[in-house]
């Protein structure tokens, strides 16, 4: 396992500090995932049967098994003071746009990155334990096995002033740099209004594509 590579808060440090060397294996981040194991695909769906997810709803909601990113570096920490790690490659594009927003007088603040399938499976429980329908729980976290934070490639995020993982984010000034630069970065929009994996909308939530960044302009 190679050491994790922390970044810092400080914008200043982000831009100085080699998180994603060539030492630190390198996630797909690939769109589509690559066909995973027989095994880990009926690992996942055991999980989903256990928490009552009817056997057909990835297929229905056009959902792919994910891989589960083992090596992992830090990225900065979330709004309450959390650690938040992605894959390596996702983590410098990460570095990269955190820097650019600043420069245009942007902050750009992490929410939720890595989540292991054990955790999104916790997070599922804990909603149908609280009183919640299957089908709204999965309207708003991912199935367990299919969830794009699962990769490492995934994050969500903020800036200050708006509620996490809330929809005003839609209006804040970073969304509008985010639909206009995301992508300079290999950062997509993975939820829009009526998408057709059942979730609602997430303007917070970005994902990294290998191969999809252009070349930044600074």
């Amino acid at each position: 396992m190679h050491p994790l590579r922390i970044l810092a808060p400080a914008l200043t440090a982000l831009a100085l500090l080699p998180f994603a060397s060539a030492q630190a294996a390198e996630a797909p981040c690939s769109e589509p995932p690559p066909p995973q194991p027989a095994t880990w695909v009926a690992h996942i769906e055991e999980v989903n049967r256990g928490l009552g997810i009817p056997a057909d709803y990835a297929a229905r909601h056009h959902l792919l098994p994910q891989p589960e990113a083992r090596d992992l570096v830090q990225v900065p920490r979330d709004v309450y003071g959390r650690k938040v790690e992605m894959a390596a490659p996702a983590a410098a594009a990460l570095q990269r746009m955190f820097v650019a927003a600043a420069h245009d007088g942007v902050k750009l603040e992490t929410v939720s990155g890595f989540r292991s399938v054990a955790y999104q499976t916790g997070l599922i429980r804990r909603k149908l334990k609280s009183g919640m329908s299957i089908q709204k729980a999965l309207s708003i976290n991912a199935v367990p096995g299919y969830s794009e934070h699962q990769t490492g490639c995934a994050i969500d995020l903020t800036t200050p002033g708006v509620p996490a993982a809330d929809v005003s984010f839609e209006h804040s000034k970073a969304f509008a740099w985010l639909q206009q630069h995301g992508a300079t970065y290999g950062f997509h929009l993975s939820f829009p209004p009526g998408n057709q994996y059942g979730y609602e909308y997430e303007p917070w939530h970005w994902r990294y594509v290998a191969g999809s960044a252009t070349t930044p302009l600074r």
